[in-house]
């Protein structure tokens, strides 16, 4: 079987066609490996000096492309295209892009230019337009988010620019504010010391092993239909389900207290 493939070669491929082959595969040879080498050296770098996961993700990115890229010129050149007919295809294949692929070529570089800018990181908890969550992940196409409703949201790069974006964390931990009104047909102080102190004080006490500080409030608006209030939290990056469920009880136990205010009068 061997002898049958060779006579075929020797039939098909010349001498010089048999080594410009072998040139090339040794080329391709060398670009996997190269990636891989610089991919892991990459790695080892980035752990020694803690670079953010979306920024090594993006320079790997950014190298496998230019050794492709330099590959395929090496092989082109090896079988004798120029580099006119190169810039010629080049041409051609980005104005292809250019009409075909713009929102795609549009999310990618709005994912380079998160990916520089660094508006938020991984693990970070922000809100994105009119949706909320944790950071997951950063693409060059998409950012992933968890969102309370337990679930991943890919939004395309190009909306989170276009869009206005609210950053909660600080460091390691997430300070986090949300709304809660009510109407004056209840005395500020009894609103006060019925049901916002005791929901904090009691919520604090239940979860002070994992809370940083003791929640705060401060109202936050008022107009002749009622109050506002805002109810500060700090809670730690990185385990979101807690939060997730956590934010909701202390807003139903202060809601819980109203009721049964409101039922005392």
């Amino acid at each position: 079987m061997s002898s049958e493939l060779l006579d075929w070669l020797n039939r098909v491929l010349t001498m010089e066609q048999a080594t410009r082959l072998a040139v090339a595969l040794i080329i391709l040879a060398g670009a996997i490996i190269g990636d891989r080498l610089v991919r892991e050296a990459l790695t080892r770098y980035s752990k020694t000096i803690k670079l953010d996961t979306h920024l090594e993700n993006s320079f790997k990115l950014i190298l496998r492309v230019v050794i492709v890229v330099v590959g395929a010129v090496a092989i082109l050149q090896v079988f004798g295209f120029g580099a006119d007919w190169l810039i010629s295809v080049s041409a051609l294949g980005g104005a292809a892009i250019g009409f075909a692929s713009t929102q795609t070529v549009g999310n990618f570089l709005a994912g380079i230019y998160l990916m520089v800018s660094r508006p938020f990181l991984v693990n970070d908890y922000v809100r994105i337009g009119d949706i909320e969550g944790e950071v997951r992940e950063i693409t060059v196409n998409y950012t992933k988010i968890y969102t309370p409703t337990f679930n991943i949201m890919e939004i395309p790069n190009r909306r989170v620019l276009d869009s206005v974006i609210l950053n909660f964390s600080d460091g390691d931990v997430i300070d986090y504010s949300f709304q809660i009104g009510f109407p004056h047909d209840v005395p500020h102080r009894d609103l006060v010391d019925d049901c916002i102190v005791p929901a904090i004080t009691a919520f604090h006490e239940k979860y002070q092993h994992y809370l940083p500080e003791r929640p705060a409030f401060g109202i936050s608006k008022m107009d002749r239909l009622g109050r506002e209030f805002s109810i500060r939290i700090h809670f730690p990056e990185r385990n979101m389900d807690v939060f997730y469920n956590l934010q909701p009880e202390l807003l139903g136990d202060i809601v819980n207290r109203w009721d049964t205010r409101k039922n005392q009068r």
